[in-house]
């Protein structure tokens, strides 16, 4: 990240050492291969990104294939995905790409009306008109912040939690049930139970999702 002093731009040193120390991956952009450095996440800078999962259960099958995400829960997403990618890149910074002229362009020209629109929205009771602000507000952000190439956020982000190195595609909804199951009855915790190629953030995933599955399943069929 370049910083300002006396009127002065400088890069951060401990920026430079790491750009230094690791290689270039080539990574897409608008299908064009690109040379970036990027820094793998820890547990703690995964979870500061916002709430979010790596394992995918029927139950999130039926529902994406029932309904469509609202763009409220599109722009959530898309700010998560973001921010793993601004907290990940080091050479270019997230800052420097988005400084490109393009994304700049976008962003400082919208930021008024989504100001504006804010205002109005919290100043309208309940109605018909308000939902269709909101979707407006949530269109132009989506649309102006969050607008860097889908290739390159999904690459970035696969390297950034270490995906391709992980057992956690693997991981199915029987056995979270089965390893929560286990830990039940072990006084212990689901990824203790499920071994594997995971990193702390995946077991965590793992832990969360298992309880899930597990009060879903019970309760159904009426051990709860």
């Amino acid at each position: 990240m370049i910083i300002e002093h006396d009127g002065e731009s400088y890069i951060r040193l401990s920026e430079l050492y790491e750009a230094a120390w690791k290689p270039a991956i080539i990574a897409p952009f608008f299908g064009s291969p690109e040379p970036v450095i990027v820094r793998k996440l820890s547990y703690a800078q995964i979870r500061a990104c916002g709430e979010f999962s790596l394992i995918e259960t029927i139950q999130d099958t039926i529902r994406s294939e029932t309904r469509k995400p609202t763009t409220k829960e599109m722009v959530d997403y898309s700010e998560i995905q973001h921010e793993i990618v601004r907290r990940s890149l080091v050479n270019p910074t997230y800052d420097e790409i988005m400084s490109l002229s393009k994304y700049d362009v976008l962003r400082v020209n919208a930021e008024k009306e989504l100001l504006e629109l804010e205002d109005i929205i919290n100043d309208m009771p309940p109605s018909a008109e308000k939902n269709e602000l909101k979707e407006k507000y949530y269109m132009t952000k989506m649309n102006s912040q969050y607008i860097l190439p889908a290739d390159f956020v999904s690459f970035v982000m696969r390297f950034a939690l270490d995906q391709d190195n992980s057992d956690i595609k693997d991981v199915s909804e029987d056995m979270l049930f089965e390893a929560a199951v286990k830990a039940v009855k072990g006084h212990d915790n689901p990824s203790d139970h499920l071994p594997g190629n995971f990193t702390d953030f995946n077991r965590e995933d793992i832990n969360s999702r298992a309880w899930i599955i597990y009060h879903q399943r019970t309760a159904k069929h009426g051990r709860d």
